[in-house]
């Protein structure tokens, strides 16, 4: 195999599936319907870039990889399989290359992006020269993908659709196991059934290291013979436990004790919120049992940055405190608002919130608008619409969710804006609160709310 042609390159999976390609010297082009910073970045590396689809962009590659949010119907996939060239979707060419090294795929509901990046880290901080394939943009690195010439592959693992049964892996970490993408699975038994087979897959020779505070998790892991898995958590059974925490305005430092009280790591971080806490022991962890020296973890961890969109600060805008985040789920949600407000104390907090798909907005339609309340300003835009089928789209919509937090939400500033521009005036309105003391604007959601965060940051006064 020489060259590679990429349907739907400019995701954050695939960008950095067709980087480590480059990176490996294959001749690589690709196509997507959008220019984003990652096809720029791309075809810096010499990506061949084609804005669009096109039969006409299958130029004889010996194999096109599909991102899985790409249709079959697609003109280049169907191209493809005319000229019998061969197609593979993201996750199973994501797996044919781990299985040349020592995988090691990070899964769950929510953190996994964050403990990819962190267990990436520690991994090239011992000199240990990884691939890693992460969901978002390291900040260390300033990139969503490493390739390296050492024997670890690392892997962010994505359940939807059960893909992430396609990658190959020795080592596995899950972060938290919750109801999630139910518009592909029936119900959280459905996820947990996926989340059995994802650990029963992973070679003989290696082990997981799971959250053993989350009850799902372990309802799992109980259920499955002869696992070899460490247990992490702040409870008193895990084998190995966060003791000793400490909450600086967010910002959190705690000692990684052992099964018999040894007090084994002391870690500090820079990035905020308790449950990073729970990512960095579980990176911790693993890392100890593949024998990195403790003051190489605790160094790598302390150093940490972060990932883009993730509680990621923008900067100020005048007296306001500008954050994006990936947050979609209410989960999510309630863990970013929550840390907002330890990290800026006694602040009025804004959020502005781009519901992520009508069937995941009409299934935790509850939940969204419960964790919503628990700002002091909620602006909504419309549903960012994703995979949505004709029955969700007439199920639900932003005014449905908009009326339901203005009849609970008392007299809380709450809108819902059409557009970029009416969101901007909104924001810029001196009779938002907390004008004089300040306040904290958090723009939330997995669809193109960041774009709108970042126009808004550079708006001049």
């Amino acid at each position: 195999m020489k060259s590679i042609h990429f349907v739907g390159v400019s995701g954050i999976g695939m960008s950095a599936l067709a980087s480590i390609c480059l990176d490996i010297g294959y001749s690589v082009s690709g196509s997507a319907d959008t220019e984003n910073a990652q096809t720029d970045a791309l075809m810096q590396k010499g990506m061949k870039f084609y804005l669009g689809h096109s039969a006409s962009h299958v130029d004889r590659p010996d194999i096109v990889v599909r991102s899985a949010a790409v249709p079959v119907e697609n003109e280049e996939v169907r191209e493809a399989e005319r000229r019998g060239i061969p197609v593979s979707v993201y996750a199973e060419f994501l797996g044919q290359l781990m299985s040349k090294k020592r995988g090691i795929a990070v899964g769950g509901t929510h953190g996994k992006t964050t403990t990819t990046a962190m267990t990436g880290g520690i991994l090239r901080h011992a000199h240990l020269d990884p691939s890693v394939v992460c969901g978002g943009v390291m900040r260390n690195f300033d990139t969503n993908a490493l390739y390296g010439l050492g024997d670890y592959f690392i892997a962010e693992a994505c359940e939807y659709q059960r893909s992430f049964l396609n990658l190959r892996k020795w080592y596995s970490i899950i972060t938290n196991i919750e109801a999630e993408h139910l518009d592909y699975y029936r119900d959280l038994p459905d996820i947990k059934r996926a989340f059995a087979d994802f650990l029963r897959t992973a070679d003989g020779r290696g082990f997981a290291v799971i959250n053993g505070d989350d009850a799902n998790v372990m309802e799992v892991v109980n259920d499955l013979e002869g696992l070899n898995a460490r247990t992490v958590g702040f409870g008193e059974e895990n084998q190995y436990r966060i003791e000793e925490l400490e909450n600086r305005n967010g910002y959190y430092s705690f000692q990684m004790a052992g099964g018999d009280g040894e007090e084994l790591l002391h870690i500090s971080l820079m990035v905020p919120g308790r449950f990073n806490c729970i990512n960095a022991a579980l990176s911790a962890v693993l890392a100890l049992n593949l024998g990195i020296s403790r003051r190489t973890i605790q160094e790598s961890l302390r150093t940490f940055l972060g990932t883009g969109r993730r509680l990621e600060y923008l900067g100020t805008r005048g007296m306001q405190h500008l954050y994006t985040d990936y947050a979609h789920h209410p989960t999510e949600i309630e863990s970013a608002l929550g840390t907002l407000r330890e990290v800026h104390t006694g602040m009025d907090l804004c959020v502005v919130f781009q519901p992520h798909q009508y069937s995941r907005t009409a299934k935790l339609f509850r939940g969204f608008v419960d964790t919503l309340l628990r700002a002091d300003c909620i602006i909504l835009t419309e549903i960012y619409k994703q995979r949505d089928s004709d029955e969700y789209i007439k199920a639900v919509s932003s005014q449905d969710l908009f009326r339901e937090i203005k009849k609970l939400g008392g007299n809380r500033r709450i809108a819902l804006v059409r557009d970029d521009e009416e969101l901007f005036t909104l924001l810029s309105e001196q009779n938002l609160p907390s004008e004089e003391t300040g306040m904290v604007v958090a723009f939330l959601g997995a669809g193109d709310i960041d774009e709108a965060a970042r126009r808004y940051a550079a708006l001049p006064l």
